[in-house]
């Protein structure tokens, strides 16, 4: 998604300690952590939601 190289990961680091100090870096990660989470289970229950809606629907088990 993105290219971060390690350089680019520790100089955020660094500038995240240096503004927001440790305790407050460390809250926003998680917050950022749980933020991406909820929107990766609402991107899975869409693409189920979708290919559950686009399945054509099985004909095998119609009784006329």
């Amino acid at each position: 998604m993105f290219d971060f190289g390690m350089f680019e990961l520790i100089m955020i680091v660094v500038v995240g300690l240096v503004v927001l100090g440790p305790k407050e870096l460390l809250e926003m990660v998680k917050n950022l952590v749980s933020l991406i989470n909820k929107a990766k289970t609402m991107a899975s229950n869409i693409s189920q939601q979708l290919e559950t809606e686009l399945n054509p629907i099985d004909t095998s088990k119609k009784t006329d």
